[in-house]
């Protein structure tokens, strides 16, 4: 104590602030008196406490495979051996899912499925538009077998949904990639956003341009009364795909639960085959032997236009939410199949040989229009309810253009009896409603959605219409059982469509091969399928196992018919609402992480095949047991560079005429990270051993067809990665309330 003038005050009185990560300030003395009991410190300054430790690297990896109530999510960053590639790449390791040689994938068997980016309809149908969006611009792949009422109910198999990269942080991010492989394959994409308060704006890109050389060697017979006639011809089978795409969009958040999106999109898409056969076509007992080269190119092209409105408006709660989708796309298109028959001495050309020269050209227009409002909100403690309504407008017109090349005169001339066009409308209403809620450890959903379908196809040579006009129903039940011990159970339903392709449904003829030809069937109906699950999951950290049974009928099955045709002396593909199909299998996964360094992820599928029906009025009756596996390791070697090898295995098959061999391939890939993880470069060899191939045979009544088709092995390419401002990507559940669209016209 001390005096103060003649007031007694308190001498050693000091203040001390602190706050976690500032120095702590002291202030001393701090003199209080009876007459001024309050002291004013005025403003404190701190300053940041900074302080050098040791550096520590977080380095947290995602399991390949993460399993959901109703789906199965794919983490495209860990799968390195899908670096430079595309969605079809990052499928080629995941249960479920198959891809055979020419890039064709299937989901659990079938090639009907629905593809959508960000919940949002692709421009493209199928393997298609997965093989034109880069694996470099993918967040996750959402797999849905079995979809609620809320999904729209088309394909035969279910959804794959492509979630792409996105990023919200304040500033200036983005991701630049970029890949080169042997033979002619390039790829680039890049991704900017910047959001600055309540804006956010976001552009990117991709480009591709990419040559696949192969090779296809055909054996045939066809019999008649009086001999066979064999066909063995050999040859090149050359794939090509390129792309260009450019999109950008803005949103902005009117407040903290509401947000408007706008987005648009546009860009080309091409892909053709070049193919150069050598044929020896003779008969038994020997009466012709002819030799003979055929050329043929096949190209196809087109341009689109999408445009994107979302708004969402959130209430009082994360469950509780309204959300609108409009959605517009223009898309044209063009194609072209010409081929040149040469007949030769024993396969070689020889001077002044004039072929046999005919080309189809085809263009198209195509319209949609999509419609959604989905209304969410909770129920009581634990319920949920969903309800909606969806309208969508398909409108395309196609034109097909047939004609021979006159020797003589050296114009094309039209054949009209092959040129045609053809008017191709449909409009889809439907509603739905989904309800759900949990009892103790018990999960369950239940889901009913109504559609009413009008189609109508006007064809010009047909002198007829093709209507459908019908009203459908499709349930959905999900229920789920968490156990102690992070064990959970799962049984889920669904009925859905399958509704005809565009270039099913056009009975022009379609150039395929030099021996084979397509016709459409306008009278195609969908066929309808009934799907059940039954899944078990156990977890242990990172490491899981997981089970599923499943069990799938399709009625007034769509089936793919060839037939020999001898008047034209050419095979005929069409297809026809003629038989049922049974597939009953089983996956077992297994995701463990032994040591820091080692992962490993594996997955083995056993399945039952049965189809019944008539083809022609021959009856069918084939069944099979197959089975598929896959197996991928990762070798964590630093906590910046890694080694990956993916192997898989796919068993014989039967086919509604025949059978598919199996076939098994090794990919092998080596990524290092440099520069802080801001540069990334991976080193890939896709077919290591070059086993990869389709191997098919086709029986009729009056022939038997073997083909053999394989891509070029050991393709070795680099991809580098350059992130701006260390991009890292934060995962964001988008498409939620997402529809898919059945785009009928094919390209």
């Amino acid at each position: 104590y001390g005096l103060v003038g003649s007031e007694m005050c308190i001498r050693d009185s000091y203040v001390v602030t602190n706050f976690v990560g500032y120095q702590k300030k002291v202030i001393d003395p701090v003199l209080v008196t009876r007459s001024n009991e309050k002291v004013d410190l005025g403003l404190l300054e701190m300053s940041v406490d900074k302080q050098s430790i040791e550096e520590v690297e977080i380095v947290a990896d995602r399991k390949h495979v993460e399993y959901k109530l109703d789906k199965k999510i794919v983490n495209v960053s860990q799968d390195i051996n899908a670096a430079g590639g595309t969605a079809a790449d990052v499928l080629e390791n995941t249960p479920s899912v198959s891809v055979d040689i020419e890039g064709n994938v299937t989901l659990r068997g079938s090639g009907s499925f629905t593809v959508l980016i960000d919940g949002k309809p692709s421009v493209l149908e199928g393997s298609d538009a997965l093989q034109q969006i880069p694996a470099s611009a993918i967040e996750n792949i959402e797999i849905i077998t079995n979809p609620s009422a809320k999904h729209d109910p088309d394909g035969n198999a279910g959804i794959i949904n492509v979630i792409m990269k996105d990023k919200t942080d304040q500033g200036l991010n983005g991701i630049v990639n970029a890949s080169v492989g042997l033979n002619n394959k390039y790829r680039a994409d890049f991704l900017l956003n910047r959001r600055t308060g309540n804006w956010n704006f976001f552009l990117g890109g991709n480009y591709n341009n990419n040559l696949y050389p192969g090779r296809m060697t055909r054996e045939q017979v066809t019999f008649t009364d009086s001999l066979d006639r064999v066909l063995e011809a050999d040859g090149a089978f050359d794939f090509r795909r390129s792309g260009l795409q450019l999109k950008g969009g803005v949103s902005y958040d009117f407040s903290e639960t509401s947000t408007l999106t706008l987005e648009a999109s546009g860009g080309n898409y091409g892909f053709g085959i070049d193919r150069s056969n050598r044929s020896h076509e003779y008969t038994m007992p020997a009466t012709d032997d002819i030799y003979y080269v055929s050329r043929s190119t096949m190209d196809r092209s087109g341009r689109y236009l999408n445009f994107t409105a979302n708004y969402t408006k959130q209430f009082d709660s994360r469950d509780h939410q309204l959300t609108t989708m409009a959605y517009f796309s223009r898309s044209t298109g063009d194609g072209i199949e010409k081929q040149e028959d040469y007949n030769t001495e024993e396969g070689f050309l020889v001077e002044d040989v004039i072929p046999f020269s005919t080309r189809a050209v085809e263009t198209e227009d195509e319209y949609q229009a999509r419609l959604e409002i989905d209304y969410t909100r909770p129920v009581g403690a634990t319920g949920k309810l969903e309800v909606g309504y969806q309208a969508r407008l398909d409108d395309e017109f196609e034109n097909r253009l047939y004609e021979e090349f006159d020797n003589d005169t050296d114009v094309w001339i039209e054949n009209e009896q092959y040129t045609s066009g053809l008017d191709f409308f449909r409009n889809i209403q439907a509603a739905y409603a989904t309800y759900g809620g949990e009892w103790k450890n018990f999960q369950y959903q239940l889901g009913l959605r109504g559609e009413y379908t009008y189609r109508k196809i006007e064809h010009e040579r047909s002198g007829e219409d093709f209507l459908i006009n019908r009203l459908d129903y499709y349930p959905t039940l999900h229920l789920a059982w968490q156990f102690k011990n992070d064990h959970q159970l799962m049984l889920s339903y669904s009925k859905r469509v399958d509704r005809p392709r565009g270039y099913w449904l056009e009975p022009n003829i379609s150039y395929v091969d030099p021996y084979t030809i397509r016709v459409g069937n306008p009278a195609l109906e969908p066929e309808y399928i009934h799907s059940l699950e039954l899944g078990y999951q156990k977890g242990w950290g990172m490491n899981f196992l997981a089970a599923e049974l499943y069990y799938r009928n399709t009625t007034n099955l769509i089936t793919r018919v060839t037939e020999f045709n001898d008047s034209l002396d050419l095979f005929v593909l069409n297809v026809q609402n003629m038989n049922n199909d049974h597939s009953a299998g089983a996956e077992l996964m297994v995701n463990w992480k032994f040591w820091k360094w080692l992962t490993v992820n594996g997955s083995i599928t056993p399945y039952y095949y049965r189809i019944n029906g008539d083809i022609n009025g021959t009856p069918v009756e084939e069944e099979t047991f197959s089975w598929r596996s896959n197996l991928n390791t990762t070798f964590q070697i630093t906590p910046t560079t890694r080694l990956q090898t993916n192997m898989a295995y796919r068993s014989r098959t039967v086919t509604a005429q025949g059978t598919s061999e199996g076939f098994y391939y090794m990919n092998v890939a080596f990524r290092q990270d440099l520069f802080d993880r801001k540069l990334s470069a991976t080193l890939q060899l896709r077919d290591v051993f070059g086993t990869m191939k389709r191997d098919f045979t086709n029986t009729g009544e009056n022939f038997e067809q073997h083909v053999v088709m394989m891509r070029e092995p050991r393709v070795l390419t680099l991809t580098l990665s350059y992130r701006i401002n260390n991009y890292r990507n934060e995962p964001e559940r988008r498409g939620e309330g997402g529809g898919e669209m059945d785009f009928g016209g094919g390209f």
